[in-house]
């Protein structure tokens, strides 16, 4: 990656929160778990003045399993908890659409245009995109954006199997890690 980026695109579940297994959703605050280091994450990247947008695919809004004021009350509730140690993120942007029946669930690109247009300022040259999934990445690549993967080795290679052209720009275990070891962020000393 040849400069820092100015914006980094985060899905939620699984890079910032803990994701619930396959088939669950989290549907209210008291299921929303931190993951170890993501708040310490933001507030590297907000302390860098990288721009943070969470661009996240809330299905489960569509399968009725919760309200879109409820996916607004645990964003909410996470800003205020991010805040309080200079984490926030700048935007949080939702698609509570099932698949196949809108263009901002992603891999699909609405989301990303949504922000740029909250936030004009925006470049994509300049942005990447962090996530756990194939979805994340491909959308990544879209844009034109380095992708990370938050994951192991197994996750990275599941991917590319079903996604050979892939390009991914780095993984690691945590979006600490990708801040830190991709993205070459420290604490200041």
């Amino acid at each position: 990656m040849p400069l820092r980026p100015t914006t980094v695109f985060l899905d939620r579940d699984g890079v910032i929160n803990r994701k619930m297994p396959a088939g669950a959703y989290v549907e209210r605050w008291e299921q929303f778990e931190f993951l170890p280091g993501a708040i310490e994450a933001l507030s590297l990247l907000r302390g860098a003045a990288i721009r943070t947008v969470v661009v996240t695919n809330q299905r489960g809004v569509a399968l009725g399993r919760m309200t879109i004021a409820d996916v607004d009350d645990i964003h909410g509730r996470m800003q205020t908890a991010l805040a309080a140690s200079a984490a926030q993120c700048d935007a949080v942007l939702v698609c509570p659409h099932d698949e196949g029946s809108c263009g901002c669930r992603k891999p699909g690109l609405g989301l990303f245009v949504q922000a740029q247009a909250l936030i004009p300022e925006i470049d994509l040259d300049r942005a990447a995109v962090v996530g756990d999934s194939a979805t994340d990445l491909i959308a990544a690549n879209r844009l034109g954006c380095p992708s990370f993967l938050v994951g192991d080795e197994h996750a990275l290679v599941k991917i590319l199997v079903g996604h050979p052209d892939l390009s991914v720009a780095g993984r690691a275990p945590s979006l600490l890690s990708v801040v830190t070891d991709c993205l070459g962020l420290r604490e200041p000393t």
